[in-house]
């Protein structure tokens, strides 16, 4: 009688000190909580790195943190403007720059350009191979006409000397060609005639500015060289300008990037129409927690304010619904305090566990209150001593033990090897703890502190009378327990169809300023903002390992130090030597000393319209591009003839003049500057890193090691082109780095973590049940939510195309914790109490139960209101899964129980009566319960 007692004797001793000390109790609380808020605002930091996601035992995380140290972890904020004007954007470049660089303590470094003048004595060794050959072509191969055009530089010459061209079709490719002859003459390319031609109307017309036409002759990069040096895109379409933060934890960098798109919004000001954004590693992960813990934040008071309004509507009281959401903030508070002191900072897994605590904690205050609810049913409601004790003691084991299964889903987290899931699954664990402490000490005493709880002085009957669930009658339990089996067969067969998508962009806010960037850059250019890194010891191994990696079809582009080096340049040197004899012998006036008559001009266009119409009919099918091109050559002729008559035009002549006089003066500055390129070329030494940019040095380079960096060809945020791109890389270095990799390691350890961390979860939770019921039949009925809901809540994600990803997946130890919760309280009522035995399900139980989903409910599915993917992804598969464990523990659970109860022998009772139940008979079996309840 005595082991009887002890349950009893206990919860009484408890009650006793709430009576006498609940005032005491209360206000220690609360300064307790305040304790733990003030130091949590002062020590509790953010961590917003995917890299503080990983185990720091594993030897990738060491590689990566070397690697910062020996290259400084730069260019973590990119700034990319949206090129539509070369001139513009570059204007636009240097603006942004000289307003950065009045925040030196923010912004340490900045990346966008790299001066010409540095690489000037090499730069005809940087062209191609085919650009130095069409080069050679287009002055030894033209030595004549350019010798014939410098004697007489007019443009009367130059289209002159033209018109023999075309009409000869007997030199190839004069300036950028205009035959190809092969067997017959073929049709001109007509580049530089159409660019001179639409410069002359220009002129003509007196429009302005002048636009060299000699871009079609002379190789990229050796004309303007102030326009030159600039990061742009290979397809133009985007210029990219990289930022260097000062390194700093969470709020640094939110500041930092903050005050970056400030100023940008500022320049942008000064350049109507011009587009431009923040995007880059340090942007990403800024932007994704900044919106997750505004989103976290709102969820966390519409997850209370909605469990508040669903207590009023199911206890109909306002004090009692108060006083479990005031024992829930002090609770929450304590939680942390415990996180500030045990884990000391919050990760992108971690920060949304406080809606997360709140759905889960209110569920063990919430069975209280039901059960007392019931027990003051005996004194016309009124709250007794007795009616809180025998509440206290009744619902004690029930809320014990469904703590413990809470505790035991998540406790398998903090033992995997992934640095974020395990800081998730200490703060739930100690968290689930601390809030069943905060609701067995707190709700009993601000009960005692609202309410007047006064003895009757009768004796109270523990446990009362319940009353049945809706007054159900189970006339026919085995189609409710049929459709169970075909709801998990359904779970089974949608498993296998529920795909798991692992891109982590998809669980970004889409409007975010960095995603979208991010997502412009790859789909307009194919540029990424992340790279794989890996490192060589000398040159010659970066330049094999450069050539490796540029013939893998995963591989985009590499960089290295000998990107910023000329190559081949043994093969190079005769092509610039070949060069020497026609830019020795031909040299251009710096001004002209005749110019062309309008009327001599009009004649040889009309000559040059003539022979080309001549060329356009012997076209061959193919050259559509030709095609087009002559066309325009038409086009432009037809415009000019009436600019160049001076009875129409009076100021023909004069502009002809003015033109005439910058296309020469054009023509002998490009000349003379491919002159001093030439002889730079021939006469310098050879180039080495030593004649490189400190930035590119920094970079690239240190202490003898070199950093090579392969970006990927593939939108590596897809998991299957991500892999591709790591195993070849990791082909070529096992010891690469980078986001990427680090991306890869992230996703597939994630995953693999939380799949084996529930499987253990599920293993150690159906021990335990075995253990306290000393029966594999009430173990397995305890599961029964569990399997149920879940396999509902497949089944419904296949039919909306809902897919797992790295933030819902979260949601299979809550639909667990939750599912064996459920499955706990109905079982340990039902075991303890013969009078819940005979009406299967007592309605106190199945109130509790209901507003327990519902609560867990809203405090999930707050998390709705999130911008961000991954997290409003997981508060409605929470939702999802919440209402099919609810569901299934009010009607199928109850049928299995209805159906097995003959069958359950009265041993299994035996752990509950060790507990001190006074209902529990070992020795006695239950008498026949009715036929139809």
């Amino acid at each position: 009688m005595a082991e009887k007692d002890t349950l009893k004797h206990c919860s009484t001793t408890i009650l006793n000190w709430v009576q006498r000390y609940h005032w005491w109790i209360i206000l220690v609380a609360l300064a307790l909580s305040a304790l733990s808020i003030s130091y949590a605002k002062r020590s509790l930091t953010i961590q917003s790195s995917t890299k503080n996601l990983i185990s720091s035992n594993l030897r990738l995380v060491k590689l990566t943190d070397k690697m910062d140290k020996a290259f400084g972890g730069r260019d973590g904020l990119v700034v990319v403007v949206q090129n539509q004007e070369k001139s513009r954007s570059i204007a636009f470049a240097r603006a942004l720059a000289a307003e950065l660089h009045r925040y030196p303590d923010n912004f340490v470094e900045l990346f966008y350009r790299l001066t010409p003048d540095v690489f000037k004595p090499w730069a005809l060794f940087f062209l191609h191979q085919d650009d130095l050959a069409d080069l050679k072509k287009n002055i030894a191969g033209q030595k004549t006409m350019l010798a014939s055009l410098a004697k007489d530089p007019r443009l009367v010459t130059f289209y002159s000397l033209i018109n023999r061209q075309i009409s000869e079709a007997a030199l190839i490719n004069i300036f950028t060609g205009f035959l190809e002859v092969e067997k017959k003459p073929a049709p001109p390319n007509v580049a530089l005639l159409n660019a001179s031609l639409t410069q002359l109307a220009r002129g003509l017309m007196g429009q302005q500015p002048y636009v060299s036409p000699f871009i079609t002759y002379f190789p990229s990069g050796l004309t303007d060289i102030s326009q030159e040096g600039y990061f742009f895109t290979s397809n133009d379409k985007f210029l990219i300008f990289l930022v260097t933060q000062k390194p700093g934890g969470f709020v640094e960098s939110a500041g930092n990037l903050e005050l970056l798109r400030r100023i940008v919004r500022q320049v942008q000001a000064r350049f109507p129409g011009l587009e431009a954004g923040v995007t880059g590693a340090d942007a990403l992960n800024v932007d994704q927690m900044q919106g997750s813990m505004q989103d976290i934040t709102l969820a966390t008071w519409i997850s209370l304010v909605g469990q508040f309004l669903l207590l009023v509507l199911f206890l109909r009281s306002l004090r009692r619904p108060l006083v479990e959401v005031l024992s829930l903030v002090i609770g929450l508070c304590w939680v942390f305090g415990m996180v500030t002191l045990v884990v000391g900072h919050l990760n992108l897994l971690s920060v949304i566990f406080a809606p997360l605590m709140l759905g889960l904690a209110i569920d063990y205050g919430i069975h209280w209150f039901c059960r007392l609810e019931e027990e003051e049913r005996v004194n016309q409601r009124r709250c007794t001593p007795e009616a809180l004790s025998c509440a206290y003691r009744q619902t004690l084991p029930g809320i014990a033990y469904a703590g413990l299964a809470a505790m035991l889903s998540f406790l398998p987290l903090a033992f995997v090897n992934f640095r974020g899931l395990s800081e998730l699954g200490i703060i739930l664990t100690l968290g689930i703890v601390i809030m069943i402490l905060a609701t067995l000490v707190m709700a009993p005493c601000l009960v005692m502190a609202m309410q007047k709880c006064v003895s009757t002085g009768k004796p109270h009957k523990c446990p009362g009378e319940p009353r049945p669930f809706l007054r159900l009658k189970w006339t026919r339990p085995e189609l409710v327990v049929a459709l169970g089996a075909v709801i998990v067969g359904l779970g089974i067969f949608s498993l296998y169809h529920v795909h798991f998508d692992l891109n982590p962009l998809h669980l970004q806010n889409p409007d975010s300023q960095s995603v979208i960037w991010e997502m412009n850059l790859l789909k307009e250019s194919k540029y990424s903002t992340t790279f794989a890194a890996l490192t060589a010891s000398s040159l010659a191994e970066v330049e094999a390992k450069s050539a490796t990696l540029e013939k893998l079809p995963t591989v985009a582009h590499v960089e290295s130090v000998l990107s910023f080096l000329p190559a081949h340049v043994p093969e190079k040197r005769p092509l610039i030597e070949a060069l020497d004899p026609v830019l020795r012998a031909v040299s251009f006036p710096p001004a002209l000393s005749s110019f062309s008559n309008p009327k001599d001009l009009a004649t040889i266009l009309g000559r040059i319209n003539f022979m080309m119409d001549e060329a356009a009919r012997h076209l061959e099918k193919e050259k559509t591009a030709t095609a087009a091109q002559i066309k325009e050559t038409h086009a432009l002729i037809n415009k000019i003839m009436p600019l160049l008559n001076s009875e129409t035009n009076p100021e023909a002549a004069v502009r002809l003049q003015n033109y005439e006089s910058r296309f020469f003066a054009d023509l002998h500055e490009k000349w003379d500057l491919l002159r001093g390129y030439e002889k730079s070329a021939l006469t310098s030494p050879p180039m080495t890193t030593e004649d490189l940019p400190e930035a590119v040095r920094v970079r690239f380079i240190h202490q003898g090691i070199y950093l090579i960096q392969a970006f990927p060809s593939e939108n590596i945020w897809d998991f299957s082109p991500l892999k591709r791109f790591v195993d070849s890389i990791w082909k070529v270095d096992p010891d690469a780095v980078g986001d990427p990799v680090l991306l890869y390691v992230f996703t597939t350890s994630f995953r693999n973590s939380i799949l084996w961390a529930t499987g253990i979860a599920v293993a150690i939770i159906a021990a335990m049940l075995v253990i306290f019921y000393h029966s594999l039949n009430m173990a397995m009925l305890a599961l029964i939510p569990l399997w149920i809901g879940a396999s509902m809540t497949l089944f419904l994600m296949w039919l909306t195309g809902l897919p797992f990803n790295q933030a819902n997946v979260l949601f299979l130890p809550l639909v667990l914790g939750e599912g064996i919760e459920f499955g706990i309280i109905i079982l340990t009522r039902w075991q303890l109490e013969r009078a819940a035995r005979d009406i299967t399900l007592p309605a106190s139980t199945a109130k509790g139960v209901a507003l327990a989903a519902l609560t867990t409910t809203v405090g999930f599915g707050s998390l709705m209101v999130s911008r961000d993917r991954g997290v409003f992804s997981l508060g409605l598969l929470a939702t999802i899964g919440s209402l099919s464990v609810l569901l299934a523990s009010l009607t199928i659970l109850p049928a299995f129980l209805h159906v097995m109860g003959n069958r359950l022998r009265p041993s299994a009772f035996r752990f509950y009566s060790l507990l001190g139940s006074p209902e529990v008979n070992p020795e006695s079996p239950d008498p026949a319960p009715p036929q139809q309840q």
